[in-house]
């Protein structure tokens, strides 16, 4: 039974191989150009991920040079440089952390409001991840130069916009601090609340908890 199955199967290949010979010595021009239009696309699609490979490399040897710029020559040589990277190779994730990299720079030296302005910038890059590190320091930024209702509204909006985020405990403590700082007492309490209901065990619920105590009494 076994061989005769077999058997039956090869003669159905052999037939269809058979066939689709016959196919293309009839229709040889139109099988020609389907060939090579595959070969078209195959080598376009391989000279395309070389590019973006090279393009990543290129890009991130860039980011690293700027690193190199900030430790061994100064803020300044290392702006010069990612607005370099930025401009070669605008939109990609190498330029996205340098300007990142000088943001949280100008933030640590209490230069707030040029901070903001990165933050701001970044607002807009495809990059998911670099967007998250934007929003909650732009938050943190604004707070910084007392623009409370700019800062409540920036973190208002990510974490509407982005429930499930690594990011939340952090939006949320500095939305529950400038809404305190502002004067809105019962709005902080409420979200100090949160806090602590859905990060308990955190940095953050602790120090919910203690503001909770605070601004009850």
């Amino acid at each position: 039974m076994t061989n005769t199955t077999t058997k039956t199967e090869q003669d159905a290949l052999t037939l269809f191989v058979s066939k689709l010979i016959d196919y293309c010595k009839t229709h040889a021009k139109l099988v020609g150009g389907v060939i090579l239009l595959i070969a078209v696309v195959w080598t376009s699609t391989a000279l395309y991920l070389n590019h973006q490979e090279k393009v990543r490399q290129d890009s991130w040897a860039q980011y690293y040079a700027v690193q190199t710029a900030l430790l061994t020559q100064g803020q300044e040589q290392a702006n010069a440089a990612a607005q370099s990277l930025a401009a070669t190779y605008p939109d990609s994730d190498a330029a996205y952390y340098a300007q990142l990299l000088l943001a949280d720079l100008l933030f640590s030296q209490e230069n707030f409001a040029q901070a903001t302005e990165t933050y701001q910038k970044l607002l807009q890059a495809k990059n998911p991840h670099v967007r998250t590190i934007a929003a909650v320091s732009l938050a943190s930024a604004q707070q910084a130069t007392q623009n409370y209702a700019a800062s409540i509204k920036t973190a208002q909006d990510f974490i509407a916009a982005n429930p499930t985020s690594f990011a939340l405990p952090q939006a949320y403590f500095t939305l529950a601090m400038s809404q305190e700082l502002s004067g809105n007492k019962t709005a902080a309490l409420d979200t100090y609340k949160k806090i602590l209901e859905d990060y308990t065990k955190t940095y953050f619920g602790v120090f919910a908890k203690d503001k909770i105590t605070a601004l009850s009494k």
